[in-house]
């Protein structure tokens, strides 16, 4: 079973998402706050990462910038009901894929599969 971390402020958006990814069997954990999503991956690095790029701690760019230093191969989907201007920042600083709100559960499923069956092997 693959694990996927969401991070993401909004309560409701982490369990719309992790009721629609635990249906189609990924073990989700979710977190509120840069500093609970750096340790959470810490921890057990997952095989993906969903996080928001509002959080009420840390700019979401320079939480980027950290999980690629200490999970360079983990897939991360960047999130925002932003403009184009952020999401595209994300891309240039370490997002794999990028998803403007609001996410239909069924492009998630799919970027998801997709996007850990793509990631190298880990030795």
């Amino acid at each position: 079973m693959s694990r996927i971390v969401i991070c993401d402020n909004d309560v409701q958006v982490c369990r719309f998402f992790q009721a629609a990814l635990q249906r189609h069997l990924f073990e989700v954990e979710i977190v509120h706050t840069a500093q609970t999503c750096l340790a959470a991956c810490r921890t057990a690095v997952p095989q993906l990462l969903v996080t928001d790029l509002h959080l009420p701690d840390m700019g979401a760019l320079e939480m980027l910038r950290l999980l690629r230093v200490h999970m360079p191969g983990t897939p991360i989907i960047a999130i925002s009901a932003d403009n184009d201007e952020i999401l595209q920042e994300a891309w240039l600083n370490g997002a794999d894929w990028v998803m403007r709100k609001p996410i239909l559960p069924a492009l998630l499923i799919q970027t998801a599969r997709h996007l850990i069956s793509t990631r190298p092997a880990t030795p």
